[in-house]
């Protein structure tokens, strides 16, 4: 079993996987890029896969769901409104740039992964990377005999964070 995670936590990463225009680290959003290639010669069970972001001070991020994404994007997360403007001026909607096509349609969705068969994408993080960061990946389990198979953790290291 070969399993790799990479953050992708640069525009110049960010701007090659989801297009220029999404620009997912403006808005706090870091994408992690997940691979698992089973070599195994039994079916893996990626149903309860849990990808966690943990910082060097130990605090826990929890991976969001793609579909949540676009809320950081969103109405509420526009800044506020300058002091000293008086009347609401009305102004037109911009396009929420978080509602991109792609970031669902890269999420990692692997719920099995069959023996000699591989699944990658991305899981998202309400977080910026910082060195001494470390990617967790667990609950992957034998289809089979539901016993768990070793986690994985990944370091961010600091050449990452150009």
């Amino acid at each position: 079993m070969v399993v790799g995670a990479k953050a992708f936590d640069n525009a110049d990463l960010t701007a090659e996987a989801f297009g220029k225009k999404t620009d997912l680290l403006k808005y706090g959003v870091l994408p992690v890029l997940v691979v698992i290639e089973n070599k195994r010669d039994k079916t893996i069970n990626l149903e309860n896969l849990e990808v966690s972001l943990v910082g060097a001070d130990g605090s826990h991020v929890a991976a969001m769901n793609a579909s949540d994404v676009q809320l950081m994007g969103g109405e509420g997360h526009r800044q506020p409104r300058q002091p000293g403007v008086g009347l609401p001026i009305p102004l037109p909607k911009k396009k929420n740039p978080l509602a991109a096509p792609e970031i669902e349609g890269r999420a990692f969705s692997a719920k099995m992964l069959p023996a000699g068969d591989s699944a990658s994408g991305f899981f998202y993080f309400e977080a910026q990377a910082e060195a001494g960061d470390t990617i967790y990946l667990s609950g992957m389990r034998d289809a089979r005999s539901g016993k768990e198979i070793l986690y994985f953790e990944f370091p961010l290291k600091k050449d990452d964070r150009k």
